[in-house]
């Protein structure tokens, strides 16, 4: 890949899904995702809550395969998690590269939108797949746009494969050798495309493109001095 560079009572249910659904760092939100449902159980009973789900204004936002994002996750959850009005349906991609019909959470912020593919496409259940744009605020284990190759080595423990660059899959990672960033919790798997200047010199870019898989601290890979250009999340079944 060349680049050119979310007690009893509503207060203590906000509170709630803050924690669970929303872990997010930064200023103060002036907007919100509409509302959620929270579903408490205390002595005297259950009971809902109905809160109103802040949005993010501050970068980075953290992605996890916990709450509106676990495994066992659907299209119903995301819509009382974040807001019926904020999420919509489309063609997505799958993990395979072919696309079918998914869902997509604020598809018209760039910079928060999370593409969901499911194993089900007719249920929407069972995730396969979130993506992210080139853009995006979100960060999944310490990697967001930008993120350079040294420090997704740190951030997964060890250097890693990936392709050479050039075509639609250059710069991708094929093996984490077994690093944090095969296993994340969930269980998920972090998909990462990197990018390189298009102002990068020809006889660089010749010595690290191509089908040919790399090390990540190959020479050759590390004189272009790459950056994360896209990532993603795909599900382990």
């Amino acid at each position: 890949m060349v680049s050119g560079q979310i007690g009893r009572g509503i207060g203590a249910a906000s509170a709630l899904v803050g924690t669970l659904f929303l872990a997010a760092c930064g200023t103060t939100p002036s907007s919100n995702w509409g509302v959620g449902v929270v579903k408490e159980t205390d002595p005297w009973g259950a009971y809902e809550a109905v809160v109103t789900v802040p949005a993010p204004d501050a970068p980075p936002r953290v992605f996890e395969c916990t709450g509106p994002w676990s495994p066992t996750t659907t299209d119903v959850n995301i819509m009382a998690d974040f807001g019926q009005a904020n999420v919509g349906h489309a063609e997505v991609m799958q993990p395979n590269g072919s696309s079918a019909p998914g869902t997509i959470l604020l598809p018209n912020e760039p910079k928060l939108r999370v593409d969901v593919a499911w194993a089900d496409a007719i249920g929407y259940t069972m995730p396969l797949r979130a993506s992210f744009t080139d853009e995006t605020r979100w960060s999944v284990a310490g990697v967001a746009i930008g993120t350079s190759i040294a420090d997704v080595e740190k951030a997964n423990g060890r250097p890693f494969r990936m392709v050479g660059f050039g075509g639609n899959s250059g710069g991708v990672v094929t093996d984490w050798k077994g690093g944090r960033l095969a296993n994340l919790t969930g269980p998920c798997r972090l998909g990462v495309q990197f990018a390189i200047s298009a102002l990068a010199p020809d006889s660089a870019q010749a010595r690290a493109s191509g089908p040919k898989v790399f090390n990540s601290n190959d020479p050759a890979i590390r004189a272009l001095t790459p950056t994360v250009g896209l990532f993603w999340v795909n599900y382990k079944w």
